[in-house]
């Protein structure tokens, strides 16, 4: 029979094949182009999220059921002898990436300059911490509602139970080839979803580019720039170094299998959608040493990566140990360095609490340090970044995991002395040149200075202000002709509403940066005087005391005290006071390093007399005060004059200054080595205005405009904004884009 001979292959045809991109190299494009479109596009780009969105659903679509196939099958065909040996590698690797991965955190503040801050209060404050229910989370009782809610840890302990039960069952088959069966038509479906991924990454990193506010992570820069290049250096050379160092794997040919699902975790953000990829390249690897010839046992090898890639996903890897860096970070960030005394209590509590999730332990590890609480808000802020990058590591860790464990079963784990200390030696040098070098640029090339003092000053009303005159001390004339306190009708016949203010009583009425009279009081009184249109004089309080602030609303010099203060039946002795305002909470203003001892009223109530706390010094503080605290030496404050010289003195005389939680909060951005504790139970009081006694008129009319104003929402919002930091109702302009702010195309 002739042969016929083979076409000729032009030289055409082969540029095409050899330039032909594959799954990996789509995905970049993809990933580049969608950052380019959120660059050029802006907020437009928000658009192509609900794309994003339906592919992260589809590669969900498999992955619990893949869990539970793959470690059901692959445990049940083990041995009851193997199945002890894989957990025994599997951890001893474990442990290994471990200690890297602590080594790692701990050399993590050689990068950090000096950097105070502070935090305007936070409503978590006052909420009851949550305790995770550790027996739920990996127990899985219901296991069909573990199924139904996602419970992975819950699920993946499930799988392996039924797994290790099918060991010693003789008629397993039945059970474990319609679950095979079921594993590979799984990847089938991963498969074809896998294909869409430029398309999904594309749309994921548009709408991610094109919305992501980069003056949000401004203040943290520091940490995001040693996060994330760790995070590089630990994904793209440490750990497929160490795989390449102790497997017959060659490091480019890690990352050249890995690549694809690197970059559509971190496209993504999420690792468990990138399970069923990971062991099918895994799996490859696997093949492709078999086909050199340098593995023998090449089929054992593959069927423990089922095994190993889901159960490895619920052990804490190295990118939660890396997002523990936030902890250091913050103490370097408030000036109280974690000392290394207390490493050993950080790494051990880190690594239990990780089985919860970053955002459990990060803020249970401020708490046991003693670090301010309010900084886990920017820990929240800067994770959504973060995370992607974190990542990239969890794929590396739980790659590393899988084959060098899969290897140590077959005995093909072997450690040569000249790779090892090779690999010892550039991972030194990569680490100390980062890290040193972050450190130096940041010290001498961009020093971030502390803002937060700035911020609070830089605060201006929320809506155009009345037409106000503001005295800096109260006019003798009008005191000598003030003849007791004005009606409405009185008010609305002179002309004008007198209004007494307290001044540096932050946020409620102080002078900010440009000298305007600001404050969460003051900008409501402007829209009480806009309602009864009347323009506005306001007074001030001689000596910030409540006593003088009672005379003057007496003699008539002011209508109304704009300090809203606790209702209580002692104060309403001296002043008719408005149905409350707003709610707050009674809170203490401690050094950042001795915030543990004030969490809790029951603490602080059994030191007794050793305990020294500032008191506001009107008798109503006073009487909360010594209810709350019986036993301890309460210093009484004359003023808010005294509350700042406390707060400026090197070594107050006194372990807490008592104040209301929001305008505490004010005062630790002014000083932030203090922070603000809400011990526990959380003690509210209700915040009124105060006019003079027996002024029912004009009383009665703020009550109504009390209702009228927190009905539409306005006291809440003017809360948020003056208590809270929050400028949510300003309009900010669009995000910077090519196409508005180059090419002008859109306004």
């Amino acid at each position: 029979m002739a042969l016929t001979p083979a076409p000729e292959t032009s030289p055409d045809q082969v540029r095409r094949r050899r330039w032909r991109a594959g799954l990996a190299e789509r995905v970049l494009i993809g990933l580049v182009l969608g950052i380019a479109t959120g660059v050029f596009c802006g907020e437009m780009a928000h658009a192509l999220k609900v794309v994003g969105d339906a592919f992260i659903m589809l590669l969900q679509v498999g992955v619990i059921p893949y869990i539970v196939a793959s470690l059901i099958t692959a445990l049940g065909r083990l041995t009851l002898d193997e199945a002890k040996t894989l957990g025994l590698k599997a951890g001893s690797v474990l442990l290994l990436l471990w200690g890297i991965g602590v080594v790692v955190l701990l050399l993590t503040p050689l990068a950090f300059p000096d950097w105070p801050s502070a935090s305007f209060f936070s409503t978590s404050l006052v909420e009851e911490a949550k305790p995770v229910d550790f027996l739920k989370l990996y127990i899985p009782a219901n296991p069909f509602a573990s199924l139904a809610n996602s419970v992975v840890p819950a699920i993946t302990v499930f799988s392996i139970l039924l797994g290790v039960a099918l060991i010693r069952v003789k008629n397993k088959q039945a059970v474990l080839e319609p679950l095979s069966a079921i594993a590979e038509a799984l990847m089938a479906v991963t498969g074809f979803v896998a294909r869409l991924a430029p398309y999904g990454v594309f749309a994921l990193a548009a709408s991610a580019a094109g919305t992501l506010d980069l003056e949000e992570i401004d203040r943290l820069q520091v940490y995001a720039v040693v996060y994330m290049t760790m995070a590089i250096v630990l994904s793209f050379w440490v750990l497929p170094a160490l795989i390449s160092i102790l497997t017959p794997l060659r490091y480019p040919d890690v990352l050249r299998a890995m690549r694809g699902a690197l970059i559509t975790a971190f496209a993504a953000g999420s690792v468990l959608i990138v399970l069923p990829l990971l062991a099918e390249e895994c799996k490859k690897l696997m093949d492709e040493v078999r086909e050199r010839g340098d593995d023998r046992d090449g089929d054992e090898a593959r069927s423990t990566v089922d095994v190993l890639i889901p159960a490895a996903y619920n052990f804490p890897g190295l990118g939660g140990i890396l997002s523990l860096t936030f902890v250091l970070f913050a103490g370097w960030y408030i000036g109280w360095a974690v000392p290394v005394s207390e490493y050993p209590l950080f790494i051990g509590a880190g690594l239990a609490s990780l089985f919860g999730g970053t955002t459990l332990t990060i803020p249970f590890l401020l708490d046991l340090l003693n670090l301010p609480h309010d900084l886990f808000q920017f820990f929240v802020t800067i994770d959504v970044l973060g995370t992607r990058f974190s990542t990239l590591v969890a794929v590396m860790t739980i790659v590393t995991t899988a084959l060098v464990s899969a290897y140590a079963l077959q005995g093909r784990v072997r450690l040569h002395l000249m790779p090892a200390l090779r690999f010892v030696g550039i991972t030194a040098a990569l680490l100390a040149a980062t890290l040193i070098g972050i450190r130096v640029f940041y010290t001498y090339v961009v020093v971030a200075p502390y803002t937060k003092d700035q911020a609070l000053r830089g605060l201006h009303l929320l809506a155009d202000p009345q037409p106000a005159r503001v005295y800096r001390e109260i006019p003798p004339d009008l005191e000598a002709a003030a003849t007791g306190p004005a009606g409405i009708a009185q008010i609305r016949a002179r002309g004008v509403l007198r209004v007494c203010y307290l001044d540096d009583d932050f946020p409620v009425s102080f002078f900010n940066a440009d000298g305007e009279l600001v404050g969460l009081d003051i900008e409501l009184v402007h829209r009480l005087a806009r309602s009864l249109d009347l323009p506005l004089e306001f007074l001030p309080v001689p000596g910030a005391g409540e006593a003088e602030a009672a005379r003057l609303l007496t003699t008539g010099v002011c209508d109304l005290h704009a300090s809203t203060q606790a209702i209580t039946a002692r104060r309403m002795e001296a002043f008719t006071i408005t149905i409350p305002v707003y709610t707050s909470s009674v809170g203490l203003i401690v050094p950042d390093h001795q915030r543990h001892a004030f969490q809790s009223w029951d603490a602080i109530r059994e030191r007794g007399a050793a305990v020294r706390v500032a008191v506001p010094g009107n008798p109503e503080a006073m009487a909360i005060a010594r209810s709350m605290l019986p036993n301890a030496a309460l210093v009484p404050l004359n003023g808010l004059g005294d509350q700042r010289k406390m707060l400026e003195s090197a070594s107050p005389k006194v372990d807490a200054i008592a104040d209301l939680s929001e305008e505490g909060a004010a005062w630790t951005l002014l000083y932030p080595r203090f922070t603000l504790v809400v011990p526990k139970p959380t003690v509210f009081t209700q915040q009124g205005f105060g006019v003079a006694w027996g002024n029912q008129s004009l009383a009665q009319t703020l009550n109504a405009w009390i209702i009228e104003e927190k009905a539409k929402g306005t006291v809440d919002a003017l809360y948020r904004h003056w208590m809270l930091g929050d400028a949510a109702r300003r309009v900010k302009p669009p995000r910077w884009s090519v196409i508005r702010d180059v090419l002008h195309w859109v306004q």
